[in-house]
């Protein structure tokens, strides 16, 4: 199931059935040709985005950013950083001066 994520946090998230919760899907294209999908999901002051790309599918809740929307992964295993700023967004690996660009130059489409 594609959003299985998605529906794990809902359920972990006490009194959801009662929370506004908001959506969003967007599909991006990047260098080198990659494809990614990110849903986006608010529920009340916690915002998540589960991140869909080369057969995986990876949770990110947002984190301290100086400009933009900076998600971390929720999997300490699997340190990833999603960045999204007006239209464009970057995929890292890594944290702090370690982290490494993955997928770079992502626009909707």
């Amino acid at each position: 199931m594609r959003f299985l994520p998605v529906l794990c946090l809902l359920m972990a998230a006490p009194l959801v059935a009662q929370a506004d919760v908001g959506i969003t899907t967007q599909a991006y294209l990047c260098d080198r040709g990659a494809r990614l999908q990110a849903s986006y999901l608010n529920v009340e002051a916690r915002s998540f985005a589960v991140l869909a790309f080369e057969g995986r599918q990876l949770v990110f809740e947002t984190a301290a950013s100086g400009s933009g929307a900076r998600y971390v992964s929720t999997d300490p295993a699997q340190p990833f950083v999603w960045w999204t700023k007006g239209d464009e967004a970057m995929l890292l690996h890594g944290s702090g001066d370690e982290e490494m660009m993955v997928y770079g130059a992502c626009t909707p489409g």
